[in-house]
């Protein structure tokens, strides 16, 4: 049986192994050089001024190349549980169900438990190989521009430490489990795509900023700290919006906010002569200071880097449970509900 499903499964291997090989030859032959910007523009090792070193840095490192490289590899791992889902999940045992191909199989020495159990285990652990070689290839690569510019917002944290491959596990097993159901592969590809991109989406942007505790961080709104106007001119409310300067580098901002003392939302008034086409000359900066002599507080509310490593480990707990859950399912349907 285990020689079987090597023969049927071995392209499908073969293929993602050795592109996971080329991917990380790519990010381990380049990476040198992207240490070498890091220290030739002073940031590594750097003592004083570190966090306008780090923006530099940063901001040339996309400028060249390494920004290509980059973004192609944020979008691969964004990419890669649709994929192994799609190519590797939907069409395991849809294609069997279809063709028929299983009964052959069950009709010898081998049981449906054990059948499941060999195609469930040899394609998984393909999964967790392929995502963890490109995860930790990208991760290690990415570190520079990371330390640079944080890892702890939704877009970086998704596709960096051991996060992917739960999302990788997952998107392979709900393809196995939907093309179980709908013993259709193309049918089965098609809703594997919407349902992991959707799981993915609603864990990223609804699940995480749950599973650590919060940091609330408030100040008093300086005029240093206003970064942005948004005011209606013709607005007899005279309604103004002030966006705040984040105080935290390297975190995920989950909301900040311009309060009152005491509490509530501010929205103005604001004063024509100090805002607006009216003002005088020094208009936003002069506008940032009538704001700010209003007596308001500023309130952030985010997940600092310190809790990179606890959110990685606890959204990954998540989706191996969660894949579980859906391995389970398979076995007990293949028992009871597969003739």
């Amino acid at each position: 049986m285990i020689w079987l499903t090597w023969r049927q499964f071995r392209t499908q291997a073969v293929v993602g192994l050795a592109a996971a090989a080329a991917i990380v030859a790519a990010f381990w032959i380049t990476r040198g050089a992207l240490l070498d910007l890091a220290r030739d523009m002073g940031y590594t090792g750097c003592a004083t001024d570190c966090a306008t070193l780090a923006d530099q840095f940063a901001r040339q490192a996309q400028r060249e190349y390494f920004g290509r490289l980059f973004f192609a590899g944020s979008v691969l791992l964004y990419a890669l549980p649709v994929l192994i889902g799609l190519f590797w999940g939907a069409p395991l045992i849809a294609r069997e169900l279809e063709a028929g191909t299983h009964r052959l199989v069950w009709n010898q020495t081998v049981g449906r438990t054990r059948w499941l159990a060999i195609k469930l285990g040899g394609a998984g652990l393909a999964t967790v190989a392929v995502a963890g070689l490109i995860s930790w290839a990208f991760t290690a690569w990415a570190s520079p521009i990371d330390r640079a510019g944080g890892w702890m917002g939704p877009d970086t944290f998704t596709v960096r430490g051991v996060v992917p491959v739960g999302y990788a596990l997952f998107g392979f097993l709900a393809g196995v489990t939907i093309g179980m159901l709908l013993r259709r592969t193309v049918a089965a590809m098609a809703v594997t795509l919407v349902a992991v991109g959707l799981t993915m989406f609603l864990t990223i942007g609804f699940l995480r900023p749950h599973l650590v505790a919060r940091t609330t961080y408030e100040t008093t709104l300086t005029a240093e700290s206003v970064g942005g106007i948004s005011l209606g001119v013709d607005d007899p409310r005279r309604v103004i919006r002030v966006e705040a300067e984040s105080p935290v580098r390297g975190a995920w901002i989950l909301s900040n906010d311009v309060l009152t003392s005491a509490g509530a939302q501010w929205r103005g008034p604001y004063d024509p002569q100090y805002c607006g086409p009216d003002a005088p000359d020094d208009g936003p900066r002069g506008c940032a200071r009538w704001i700010a002599s209003q007596n308001l507080k500023q309130r952030v509310i985010y997940l600092g880097a310190d809790k990179f490593w606890v959110l990685q480990w606890r959204e990954l707990g998540v989706l191996v449970v969660l894949s579980a859950l859906l391995a389970i399912f398979c076995f007990w349907w293949i028992r009871r509900r597969v003739a």
